[in-house]
């Protein structure tokens, strides 16, 4: 399941809000910055300095992903190794991993004013095809999947109801 929509940061705001207005929702960056922790963004105001700060270093890709408890499953945070040849001597970075995670993938294609955001989810029948390639993520089968695909639709369909202001 997914969908992938231009909006603007006022609009990407507005679906943060309702994101997180979901108490039982946790958000986090998809990958950590190199040797860093990953970050879990509790509040909008959180999600806005994290935006912000991004941009003001001209970061211009962005990843999120939301476990929600009620979704049960396997979630977790792995540490990936980096060649230190290749980063700036840094040896590692974070991410969050399970196969039901809902993710938010933000391009910005002009600054704020043209965000280019994807939404997807994994669908059971996704996981259970390459469960045994990622068997650390374990069986697919703990997962509430139709917690999941309900969760995932009304993220996706207040992402639709977002109104364009670019072309």
């Amino acid at each position: 399941m997914q969908r992938k929509q231009v909006i603007d940061k006022n609009q990407l705001l507005e679906l943060i809000e309702f994101i997180l207005s979901d108490y039982k929702v946790e958000l986090y960056e998809s990958y950590s910055e190199k040797e860093k922790e990953i970050v879990r963004i509790n509040t909008l105001s959180e999600f806005k300095n994290y935006l912000d700060y991004g941009i003001s270093n001209g970061k211009v890709h962005f990843g999120f992903g939301i476990y929600n408890p009620e979704h049960r499953g396997k979630f977790f945070v792995s540490k990936i190794p980096l060649n230190p040849k290749h980063c700036n001597g840094m040896t590692f970075r974070y991410r969050i991993d399970g196969w039901a995670i809902i993710f938010i993938q933000l391009d910005l294609k002009d600054g704020e004013n043209h965000i280019e955001c994807n939404i997807s989810v994994n669908s059971k029948q996704r996981a259970d095809n390459w469960k045994s390639a990622n068997h650390e993520f374990g069986n697919p089968e703990l997962w509430e999947w139709k917690t999941v695909e309900s969760n995932a639709r009304k993220i996706i369909s207040r992402l639709k109801r977002t109104t364009p202001t670019i072309n």
